[in-house]
């Protein structure tokens, strides 16, 4: 039977644009979660792996666990996209899951922070890999709906750059509030500083919700109703002949890694090669979150006037190029090791805006395109895909980072830190593969057109 879908197309000019409330509200849950995700990224590794060699797990087997449970996680993906995508309740497809998802996911991040032993253990490993599938599926259960979410609130091009431009101010926002965590664990110790930042997380996860509205005339429903429910696997079949999806996808498997993989680096880039102490990471957070908040309204407006496309190759490019400075820091430079490591953590944080702030805005069209050709909005679908390739990245550079270090990971170290050097220079060839690979992108031409409606609709952003 052939199901004709009510899905609507809406012009640039004439698209309702919800009030900024609704932007502010949707940005506040990026802010708790980046501060957890910051702190995870940043610490974790430097919790169970310190570089003083008190570690309290097998450094090898670390890795394992690592990418075994993010790849578990990441298969669950699939299944809960396709679940928001289908689900029908009085709230909604994706709120419900948000609502539930929440609390637990704080739960479960402080509990990483309490292994039972605080020597080296393989129990420590047992609990460290339990714990984190449990907070990675309940991670997974609160974003993949969450930012399936931004094409419903956002109908536009520009209106979604500017919501995108929101979230990632937030979750700069939520980075530097999560750089005052080497003081406090130096005064408190992990597990306290866990229970803080979870308890100061929870309300962002929730307020949110006394706004936030789903568009239940933006589901696509067939005259009969409900569109047919389809095999899960035909599905992603049909996902793959999307090209650009496929090249979305295939860029991102090489640039999603790159954030963690700075982030869990910063404790050693400041105490082993800058040679100063844990609670000195907050100097090297604060400049680089206030480069990128500078270069967000930059951004925004490049994406307005050329289009998201060349703003977002540009800043691949330009993060390949500088990534691998981290290389060159060292004594043989004129300048102290603290300014040499601020100037370089600076300037990658600039290159990587278009990156950090544009992909939900290429999600949401590739989601468009997609209702286009099937009359099924499967928004949900698409960002578990691409969450499902996160965690496999994550997972990758989560447990490629200890074998880098193994080459040197501190001064006492015969190869001294050279581990954390090559830092630089796996991220930069990957930045450098996603640039080409991104040059495929196809709607280039479609983006230069609304851009251009939309001045000539509003001349004012």
């Amino acid at each position: 039977m052939e199901h004709k879908t009510t899905t609507q197309t809406i012009s640039t000019a004439d698209a309702p644009r919800p009030p900024l409330k609704t932007d502010l509200a949707y940005a506040l849950i990026t802010l708790g979660s980046s501060m957890v995700w910051a702190i995870l990224s940043g610490w974790l590794l430097y919790f169970y792996l310190p570089p003083e060699g008190a570690d309290l797990a097998p450094a090898a087997w670390y890795s394992v666990v690592i990418f075994g449970t993010r790849a578990l996680n990441a298969g669950m993906a699939p299944f809960i996209g396709q679940f928001s995508d289908n689900l029908r309740s009085r709230w909604g497809r994706r709120l419900p899951l948000m609502f539930v998802s929440g609390a637990p996911l704080l739960a479960f991040f402080v509990l990483l922070w309490t292994p039972p032993l605080r020597t080296e253990s393989m129990w420590n490993l047992v609990y460290l890999g339990v714990m984190l599938v449990l907070y990675n599926l309940a991670y997974t259960v609160n974003q993949i709906p969450y930012t399936a979410l931004l094409p419903e609130l956002a109908l536009t091009d520009q209106h979604r750059v500017r919501m995108s431009a929101w979230a990632s101010s937030f979750l700069l926002v939520g980075m530097i509030v999560s750089a005052a965590a080497g003081m406090l664990i130096e005064r408190f110790g992990y597990a306290v500083n866990a229970l803080l930042y979870a308890l100061l997380a929870l309300p962002m996860f929730y307020l949110p919700f006394l706004v936030l509205r789903e568009r239940p005339e933006r589901w696509a429903t067939s005259a009969e109703g409900a569109l047919p429910r389809r095999n899960l696997r035909a599905v992603v079949a049909s996902m793959l002949q999307n090209r650009a999806f496929v090249v979305m996808t295939a860029a991102g498997a090489f640039y999603w890694g790159l954030t963690t993989l700075v982030q869990s680096a910063i404790p050693y880039i400041v105490t082993e090669i800058c040679l100063l102490t844990p609670g000195d990471t907050l100097w090297f957070y604060v400049p680089a979150i206030a480069g990128s908040l500078v270069c967000y309204p930059l951004v925004t407006w490049l994406a307005g006037r050329v289009g998201k496309w060349a703003v977002f190759a540009g800043s691949l490019f330009a993060s390949a190029l500088v990534m691998p400075g981290l290389m060159l820091i060292g004594d043989w430079l004129p300048l102290p090791l603290m300014t040499q490591g601020l100037v370089w953590v600076t300037l990658q944080s600039m290159a990587l805006s278009g990156v950090t702030m544009l992909p939900m805005a290429f999600g949401a069209e590739i989601a468009d395109h997609d209702a286009a050709l099937t009359g099924q909005r499967r928004e949900g679908l698409y960002y578990a895909t691409w969450g499902l390739l996160d965690q496999v990245a994550n997972g990758v550079i989560a447990a490629l980072l200890p074998l880098l270090l193994l080459l040197g990971r501190s001064r006492s170290d015969p190869h001294g830190p050279l581990g954390v050097r090559l830092i630089g220079l796996v991220g930069g060839l990957s930045m450098l593969v996603a640039f080409f690979i991104f040059l495929r992108y196809p709607f280039r031409r479609k983006q230069e057109i609304d851009n251009r409606e939309s001045r000539e609709s509003s001349p004012i952003l």
